[in-house]
């Protein structure tokens, strides 16, 4: 079932690349159509990808972003961010915890 939605998925972003460069009157069997092609691939690939980064990264290992500390551990980690951040000149990022018994930490880029 898995690869039978990966290949349908596939072609239906083949026939709307196709049918997006047909309409613009762009040959995608000439040079300018296959970079055009290249940039769309490339770029929205890339920007998909960073957009879906935090919430693939959350999901995968079941982590929960601090709104509000629940107790003095989160209220601990918290007011740490907070003072790196401020030492670093950036605005106070997302926190996320997730429970494993090893010590853990990430950050995505959107």
């Amino acid at each position: 079932m898995r690869i039978a939605l990966f290949l349908l998925t596939n072609l239906a972003v083949m026939v709307v690349f196709g049918l997006v460069l047909s309409l613009t009157g762009i040959q995608s069997s000439s040079v300018q159509g296959l970079l055009i092609m290249a940039l769309l691939f490339g770029f929205g690939g890339s920007f998909i990808s960073l957009l879906m980064s935090k919430w693939m990264a959350l999901k995968s290992v079941g982590g929960e972003v601090i709104e509000q500390p629940r107790n003095e551990r989160e209220r601990w980690l918290m007011n740490t961010v907070a003072t790196q951040a401020r030492q670093a000149g950036i605005a106070m990022p997302q926190v996320a915890i997730y429970h494993a018994p090893d010590i853990n930490a990430f950050a995505t880029g959107a």
